[in-house]
């Protein structure tokens, strides 16, 4: 909605954001998973200059070829595993506070030194949902003929450019960034909340639900103090993190079923924030998330181990790109870098 600033000031800030979202989580991998993070952070920073140098020219190829340039670099700072196989949480709840370092309390880094990377629910979420909400007629504003004509080309535009910048960055082989898929979200909330109950708890459940097990191993929903939509989803969550309710999400995945093989409870741990530390319960709280989170990361990766092992054993011999994969990681665990390894 924000009118009269013309097309090219509205694609060039579409863009600024899903870069943002992404390299935010790039950031989160580098903090957790570089062999020196200092070092890495402070590549990250040179890159994350230059990017927005770009950004402000307005010029989208030029922004491709620095992002092409980026990931590149990226790629070769040296890291302590796979990242693949880095535990991840992903920090939802409040738009503002869950992307603001000082209300956050720095929560991305004091994961990082747990050895925890963070997939912060990304910006791109609410204006995909804003969107929805339009086209849903929920927002008592009934567009044009014409107004629907220009939406369904402005998202087709939007989509085009988050597949391609996500694209683009995923080739630094720290993130796998998918373009969002909001309707799946609001589809996994529903079971809980009504879509007509317009604010950001239904994406707040719907997005818990949708990553944790497939993608991420807890979830940690954090909101203004008396936030009252942060509360309605703790409320939900509360009583949703649990095997039945990650399976009504996806009831025809016998892997997912597998890893939830006796284990009830998922890792889940809503905060609410004042921009003051948090109290000692709070701490006290994370440690023991923390603890049942590597618990579930581990069972996440012998699913993944014993599903490569069965495709081995069915394709009769072992593929030459899983012995690469496992070369390539074993060089990094002596400290030998990604580029080092492939050539």
């Amino acid at each position: 909605s924000y009118g009269g600033l013309g097309r090219d000031a509205e694609l060039s800030m579409w863009r600024s954001i899903v870069v943002f979202d992404v390299m935010e989580d790039i950031r989160s991998m580098l903090l957790a998973n570089a062999t020196n993070p200092k070092e890495a952070v402070g590549i990250f920073n040179e890159e994350w200059n230059l990017i927005q140098d770009a950004l402000e020219r307005m010029n989208f190829s030029m922004m491709e070829k620095q992002l092409s340039r980026t990931a590149e670099r990226f790629r070769r700072i040296f890291v302590k595993r796979d990242p693949d196989k880095v535990p991840t949480i992903l920090l939802t709840g409040e738009i503002f506070v869950r992307r603001d370092a000082i209300s956050r309390q720095y929560l991305m880094e004091n994961l990082a030194e747990k050895g925890f990377a963070t997939i912060c629910s990304p910006i791109t979420e609410w204006i995909h949902y804003s969107d929805y909400l339009v086209e849903k007629g929920l927002t008592g504003y009934q567009m044009t003929k014409m107004e629907k004509l220009v939406l369904m080309v402005r998202k087709k535009i939007m989509a085009r450019d988050e597949k391609r910048i996500k694209s683009i960055l995923s080739r630094s082989d720290l993130v796998h960034a998918e373009p969002l898929n909001v309707k799946s979200i609001i589809e996994n909330g529903a079971a809980y909340i009504s879509p007509n109950m317009i604010g950001e708890a239904i994406l707040t459940v719907g997005s818990s639900l949708s990553e944790v097990v497939s993608h991420t191993c807890g979830v940690i929903a954090i909101g203004p103090f008396g936030c009252m939509p942060n509360r309605i989803s703790e409320a939900i969550l509360n009583v949703a993190m649990n095997r039945e309710g990650k399976l009504a999400t996806d009831p025809n995945n016998e892997s997912l079923r597998a890893i939830l093989t006796d284990m009830e409870d998922l890792p889940f741990l809503a905060i609410e924030s004042d921009g003051s530390p948090f109290p000692q319960l709070i701490s006290a709280k994370l440690e023991t998330f923390c603890m049942r989170a590597e618990r579930l990361h581990d069972r996440m990766l012998a699913a993944g181990k014993e599903k490569k092992s069965k495709i081995v054993n069915i394709l009769g011999s072992r593929p030459k790109n899983i012995e690469k994969v496992n070369l390539s990681v074993g060089l990094h665990n002596q400290g030998i870098s990604r580029g080092q390894a492939y050539y």
